[in-house]
């Protein structure tokens, strides 16, 4: 067989490219995985998925996990490069995309990597037992002068609780009015707020067995209230708060099904990480997941055959190299 001189250079030229190819895919990478405070289950996540990392990326290679910055902050940090990737929550995702709520801009450069890691619901936890279940009733009847506490402004569950209660005529002024009051402080202060009886009302994002509302449920007389259906329908159009069910028996003394706001947890980058990396960091979690189950009991529902690629599920548009491992396992077509 005859190999002209076009033919040789050509297949030269291939073979090289074929070898800076492996040669780049095979340069370390350092990492970092934005997601929030230490005892956070989005800590957890962070910490047991930067492990695995180590075992499927390039020998060299360095994934940290801080307890950096929460629902709110991770965007912030991936969006301007200060984290390669983080936790976050689809709503969230969605007021950033949006440039929306707790965002002044648009952050067009953020890219899901995998949804539905667990279910976060806003929760409405009110002092004692006879009283509610409905939350209309608590503001207009049981109390009035409701005394709320969330936690420090700007959070999501203290935006959510702000937009839930200016909805019913119980936003911070309103409620001055009538003798109650607004107070942003911290969860060790809640909790010590509930065994004094000096709160009525604590509203934030909680998924299943959370420490701190687990704590407070067990220890102290409550009930968990459930908001009007008008306004769960005015959250959705209005901010994009998905409509879910928090189950009988989520948390102690809940001893029905609540209706409430929800969002899930997703994964997400920016347009600077590269496309093979994202598809190894997808091919991890989704080959891995078992490992990531053990981890945190919340996960316990997770299947990445079960739509975590859908911009519904994350709030932002996929990542081309999580779409392209989807792809290839057959589930987005």
């Amino acid at each position: 067989m005859t190999i002209t001189l076009h033919h040789f250079i050509r297949h030269i030229v291939t073979l090289a490219a074929v070898v800076f190819a492996a040669g780049a895919a095979a340069q370390p990478v350092n990492l970092t995985i934005g997601s929030f405070s230490q005892g956070s289950g989005w800590y957890v996540y962070a910490v047991n998925l930067a492990e695995l990392l180590h075992q499927s990326l390039p020998p060299g290679s360095k994934v940290d996990a801080p307890p950096i910055a929460g629902a709110v902050g991770n965007p912030r940090l991936v969006s301007v490069g200060k984290a390669d990737l983080a936790f976050g929550m689809a709503l969230v995702g969605h007021w950033a995309r949006k440039g929306e709520v707790s965002y002044d801009k648009p952050m067009e450069n953020l890219r899901a990597l995998v949804g539905g890691w667990d279910q976060y619901y806003l929760a409405v936890i009110a002092g004692g037992r006879d009283i509610g279940p409905g939350l209309e009733k608590f503001l207009q009847k049981d109390r009035p002068n409701t005394r709320v506490a969330m936690l420090p402004r700007g959070g999501v569950g203290s935006v959510g609780g702000q937009q839930m209660l200016q909805l019913m005529n119980a936003a911070e002024e309103a409620l001055k009015q009538r003798g109650g009051n607004y107070e942003y402080t911290s969860f060790d202060a809640i909790k010590g707020r509930f065994a004094s009886r000096s709160t009525d009302l604590f509203i934030q994002v909680a998924n299943p067995g959370h420490p701190a509302i687990s704590e407070i449920a067990q220890n102290n007389p409550v009930t968990f209230l459930q908001p009007p259906q008008s306004v769960l329908e005015e959250m959705t159009k209005r901010y994009g708060w998905q409509i879910t069910v928090m189950p009988k028996g989520t948390f102690p003394k809940q001893d029905q099904d609540v209706r409430l706001p929800g969002t899930t947890t997703t994964l997400f980058a920016s347009t600077r990480m590269s496309d093979d990396l994202a598809h190894t960091i997808v091919k991890t979690i989704c080959e891995k997941t078992d490992q990531l189950k053990a981890a945190h009991k919340a996960l316990a529902g997770f299947d990445c055959s079960k739509g975590v690629w859908r911009e519904e599920v994350n709030g932002l548009p996929l990542h081309a190299g999580a779409a392209r491992y989807y792809r290839e396992r057959g589930w987005l077509k």
